[in-house]
């Protein structure tokens, strides 16, 4: 079967008679007529655009080459009237215009009022009728930059009981501060500031862009400041806080030495110490470390150098402490040894040792008076002790420990050498 398109037929006489169709069809025809006689009669136009954005620009300007940069400029916005035709600027929005300043007279650092202008950026033409505002407050200075170091300002962060908060540090150390040359060269002190409260017994860390620079304790300000960065961490150091006494051991002692005889005094007693964690908890002693017994005598004085374990803070600042040995009634007694109390103990095996020194005299020996008052020569011996060394073939001197075994309430003052040789077996 043949198939036949049927085609619709637009009668126009029958369209001209839709009421519809014929105000659309005026509304159009209207605003043709309309912008024909717009465009033929009144070809241009007055438009008032809002909200212009000024910039101030030296370049080119005598004030560039004079080495002069803007500071600050107290308007960032205008609005203007222009006049032009209006297939150009009929559409004309803050989009198409910019604001600038007229600095060609400007040739020294200071404040100047100067005349704003007003430009398209499309190179359209037209007349500027009406600015408002029409003048602007620009300040001109050399520009210089200056990098300082940063301390912390955090007045409400503070240690638990039992706890010292150390000075906080904050990273960046250091930060690029631009601005008005003779302002720069009055910053002091810049520091980043922490607003918060806090009370800590373990370490912290935050962040802050509060940057205030001093004139050492007065506030700059910052208006034509710019830094090189906002953004710094601050991390406060807390430690645990311990008060230690100070104590002094003795070496080269006998085994059955009493060393409570040996009283002694101390320019300081005790020290503060500050420990990032807490295993100063149970320390309960800061040792000066030790004097060696043949050195002490009564009223004899050491100074020892203070120390602290790693990582601890010496929070005294004491470097030094002054041992003074008390006198304590302590006496004196000077006495002589033969060669039967002369004793060479631990020799090697392969050693045949010889002894050539048969006397020790003049040997000095402290203790409690009435101690020393009863106490005899022959109470005493003088042991050396090889400690099983083996010696090669030889003649030796070496230094002997005097002691007396039964009391062990006095002790030899002073170095006391025998001699002896040694032969291999």
């Amino acid at each position: 079967m043949e198939k036949r398109t049927k085609r619709t037929k637009i009668n126009l006489e029958h369209l001209f008679d839709n009421k519809l169709f014929l105000r659309i069809f005026s509304v159009v025809v209207a605003v043709i007529i309309w912008v024909a006689l717009s465009l033929t009669l009144y070809p241009s136009i007055h438009k008032t655009v809002s909200n212009i954005p000024l910039s101030v620009n030296l370049t080119g300007t005598k004030a560039e080459r004079e080495g002069l940069s803007v500071v600050k400029y107290n308007i960032k916005q205008v609005s203007a009237t222009i006049n032009g035709m209006r297939y150009e600027i009929g559409n004309y929005s803050n989009d198409d215009l910019y604001a600038t300043v007229d600095a060609s007279k400007v040739d020294r650092a200071g404040e100047y009022v100067l005349d704003v202008k007003i430009q398209s950026k499309n190179d359209d033409e037209f007349t500027v009728e009406n600015i408002t505002p029409n003048k602007v407050t620009v300040n001109l200075d050399y520009i210089e930059s200056v990098e300082k170091e940063l301390s912390v300002e955090a007045p409400g962060v503070s240690a638990s009981e039992g706890y010292t908060l150390t000075e906080a540090s904050v990273f960046p150390e250091k930060v690029e501060i631009r601005g008005p040359k003779d302002k720069i060269n009055l910053i002091t002190d810049v520091k980043v500031k922490f607003d918060g409260r806090l009370s800590l017994s373990e370490s912290y860390s935050t962040t802050s862009s509060q940057v205030i620079l001093y004139q050492n304790d007065l506030e700059i300000d910052q208006s034509d400041i710019t830094l090189s960065t906002y953004d710094f961490q601050i991390d406060f150091s807390v430690y645990m806080r311990k008060t230690l006494p100070f104590s002094v051991g003795i070496q080269g002692a006998p085994d059955n030495f009493d060393d409570s005889v040996i009283k002694y005094s101390l320019s300081d007693e005790s020290i503060d110490v500050l420990s990032p964690n807490n295993d100063i908890e149970d320390t309960t002693t800061n040792s000066l470390g030790y004097l060696q017994l043949r050195d002490i005598r009564p009223g004899a004085k050491f100074d020892m150098d203070v120390k602290t374990e790693s990582g601890q803070i010496n929070a005294s600042g004491i470097s030094t402490v002054t041992v003074r040995v008390k006198k304590n009634n302590l006496s004196k007694k000077i006495i002589s040894l033969n060669s039967s109390q002369i004793k060479i103990i631990n020799r090697a095996d392969d050693n045949r040792v010889a002894k050539r020194t048969n006397q020790i005299t003049d040997v000095t020996i402290y203790g409690p008076e009435r101690v020393i008052s009863s106490i005899k020569a022959s109470d005493f011996i003088a042991e050396l002790d090889l400690k099983g060394e083996s010696l090669s073939e030889g003649s030796y001197t070496k230094s002997v420990t005097i002691y007396a075994p039964n009391n062990g309430k006095v002790w030899a003052y002073g170095l006391y050498d025998i001699t002896f040789e040694v032969a291999e077996r």
